[in-house]
């Protein structure tokens, strides 16, 4: 297997990895090129690897590395979102590894993967990786997801959703509430400051900035066949928006937010069902045959964290999957540890607490 790098790809390499991609089963949009300035103006540094035998295209990742805070000239870790991307397992352990040997990964203390793999096969992906050396760093042995089915007409989808779900629809739709697939950086901010102050500040989450979503928009969302962001008004209120993007036949719910203070003008509906299924037809009218919800859980319990972002989607009753959870190959061990220690010290200091607020109640 030989191994290239690149700090950028000429459009020639661009349409060589687009066509090899295009090939796989396992794919998702977060290793195309175009995301390259969206994980830039994450603070990473962005490298293309290209793996070939006998100078065809086997296996390829967009990796983003973060210096350490601890060492100067280090990177912590570099991360493949969602990839890299090929469709034999053996192959892809073994791409892995030679990635952390290659030079030009030699400063780098730990590579995390999440290749879009479900079920049976992120099964078989996990006991190549672990033969590889690779150990699994998510909190669980996979990740929950579901799939909805868009192989079949927009009614009999629609009359899939839960009967409140279809109610919702019917009273919106006899509103004035309006659909609008945005088409500019202005208005796409509008949805990601709803968004940071609804969603991500209450969940300690990292801020969606102005650097990235523009990045996202000019590369991804502007182009209607990779991505969409669809947002709903009343008069001039925004109520809600619902972000996607896609790869292949599946496309993939990205961000969704709703404005519980803007719902009292329309009567306290909830806005997602008809943002969802405008979704929906978009990603239809794109060849998709799934929307993946990211993340689900068919039985949510009312004390779990995510319950407020998990309970919505059981309205439209996806299909459970498992996901592949992230692999970890550590390079540096002595380095690695020390970079992981404050995030592990947290973790738990908060199931310190947890703990102690739940004998509290108890008590």
């Amino acid at each position: 297997m030989d191994i290239e790098c690149y700090d950028d790809l000429t459009g020639e390499q661009i349409h060589e990895w687009r066509e090899f991609v295009a090939g796989c089963q396992h794919q998702h949009p977060r290793q195309d090129p175009r995301f390259a300035d969206v994980e830039r103006a994450l603070g990473g540094t962005v490298v293309f690897v290209i793996a070939r035998r006998q100078g065809q295209i086997c296996a390829v990742g967009l990796f983003s590395l973060y210096r350490s805070k601890l060492v100067v000239g280090r990177y912590s870790v570099a991360l493949a979102l969602s990839g890299p991307i090929c469709d034999d397992a053996e192959t892809l352990a073994e791409f892995v590894v030679a990635v952390s040997d290659h030079p030009r990964f030699a400063k780098v203390d730990a590579i995390k993967v999440t290749p879009y793999w479900l079920d049976d096969e992120a099964d078989l992906l996990h006991q190549q990786f672990t033969g590889a050396g690779l150990a699994i760093t998510d909190p669980t042995p996979h990740r929950d997801t579901g799939l909805i089915d868009l192989n079949r007409p927009v009614e009999e989808l629609r009359s899939s959703f839960s009967r409140s779900a279809r109610r919702n629809l019917r009273n919106i739709e006899a509103s004035d509430v309006e659909i609008r697939h945005e088409t500019s950086p202005d208005e796409i901010g509008v949805f990601f400051d709803c968004l940071n102050a609804l969603v991500i500040k209450p969940n300690n989450l990292t801020p969606v900035t102005r650097p990235e979503y523009e990045a996202g928009f000019r590369n991804v969302y502007n182009d209607p066949e990779a991505g969409a962001l669809f947002t709903a008004y009343y008069k001039d209120t925004f109520l809600g928006g619902f972000l996607l993007y896609r790869s292949r036949i599946t496309a993939y719910a990205r961000r969704f937010v709703a404005d519980p203070a803007a719902a009292s003008l329309i009567g306290n509906q909830r806005i997602a069902p008809l943002l969802w299924l405008r979704g929906m037809k978009w990603a239809i009218e794109q060849g998709c045959t799934n929307l993946d919800v990211e993340g689900y859980l068919p039985d949510i319990d009312r004390s779990h964290p995510d319950f407020a972002v998990l309970e919505y989607k059981t309205y439209f009753r996806p299909r459970h999957v498992r996901r592949a959870a992230e692999h970890t190959l550590v390079n540096h061990l002595l380095f690695h540890q020390a970079n992981v220690a404050p995030t592990q010290l947290k973790r738990a200091v908060r199931r310190g607490l947890g703990a102690a607020q739940s004998i509290t109640r108890a008590g």
